[in-house]
């Protein structure tokens, strides 16, 4: 059997023009703490966007946990980096919030850095964890929650078959079935 960190290696999507790599419970911190550093160790540029003080705490109290947790699969509570091939460069970031529900459904977040958005690094992020989900066939259905005015994000979505389910004055929620 795989140790957890080979596992997550071996998870590692490759699209076009994008890895999409899963980080380790050790590489989550490092991100976290020492963004800069840590990009360097991979041979990176560093994001653009540093993490807020609020989406720090969560990921050390809530994700580290859960990919710690040996009776949980890391791979649906750590950060994906979303790594320009031709840039070399780390450009944003997906997530599951948390592993499948007993109707084999997850939420998806995500964000893009600022000066690779309305490219479509993000569609083709979200086509490649799709298609790596229908391998798994551990989840049928993804869902993702956005403003109603975020219209780049709606856009990416449209564009990998997702539907509006709910709305409200605020939010928009989507899902899209994998079967």
């Amino acid at each position: 059997m795989l140790n957890r960190s080979e596992d997550m290696h071996d998870n590692m999507i490759e699209t076009k023009r994008l890895y999409i790599k899963p980080l380790t419970a050790e590489e989550l911190r490092k991100h976290v703490e020492e963004p800069e550093a840590f990009a360097r160790e991979l041979g990176l540029a560093p994001s653009q966007s540093l993490m807020e003080e609020e989406a720090k705490e969560a990921v050390l109290n809530d994700l580290l946990p859960n990919i710690i947790n040996p009776s949980n699969n890391p791979l649906f509570y750590t950060m994906w980096l979303v790594i320009g091939k031709a840039e070399k460069a780390i450009i944003g970031g997906i997530c599951f919030h948390g592993a499948p529900d007993e109707q084999g459904e997850v939420e998806i977040g995500y964000g893009t850095d600022e000066g690779y958005r309305n490219r479509g690094y993000m569609a083709e992020t979200i086509a490649g964890m799709m298609e790596w989900l229908r391998e798994k066939k551990t989840v049928r259905k993804v869902r993702a929650e956005t403003a109603v005015d975020n219209i780049p994000s709606l856009k990416v979505l449209g564009k990998n078959g997702f539907r509006v389910v709910r709305q409200n004055e605020n939010t928009v929620i989507l899902l899209v079935e994998l079967e």
